[in-house]
């Protein structure tokens, strides 16, 4: 089953620039910063990951990943987030992120994550959402 990777990012340079990085090591990704479109995207067939830019989207991107967590449990979230804002990282965590990144990041690093994340989702059930 195929493996996408979903961007949710209000920062344009953020969206594109791990956008690019991921098309080149094979992912099929979408970006986007809107929950609705989330929403409809995990819907989709295949095995997801969300990397959930909290920095510019705040608490909107807290309730993005209560709306995950609810509807689509077996989708691993992790989110990256500027160090200024470390309540929402730890709340982030709290309700269930795979990880937290601090922007500046190791991109080797969240790409060792993402690995690990993507097949811990391969090795789970899918539930599919009501």
């Amino acid at each position: 089953m195929e493996q996408r990777i979903i961007i949710v990012a209000k920062e344009s340079s953020l969206r594109t620039q791990l956008m690019h990085h991921l098309r080149q090591e094979g992912f099929s990704v979408f970006t986007t910063e809107r929950e609705e479109k989330v929403d409809t995207m995990l819907a989709g067939p295949g095995r997801y990951l969300v990397l959930l830019g909290l920095d510019g989207l705040r608490r909107e991107g807290i309730a993005i990943l209560r709306m995950i967590r609810a509807r689509y449990p077996q989708v691993e979230v992790i989110t990256i987030n500027a160090g200024h804002q470390l309540d929402l990282s730890i709340e982030a965590m709290r309700l269930g992120a795979f990880d937290d990144f601090l922007i500046p990041f190791d991109l080797d690093g969240l790409m060792e994550r993402i690995h690990q994340a993507l097949k811990k989702t391969s090795t789970g059930p899918r539930k599919e959402r009501s």
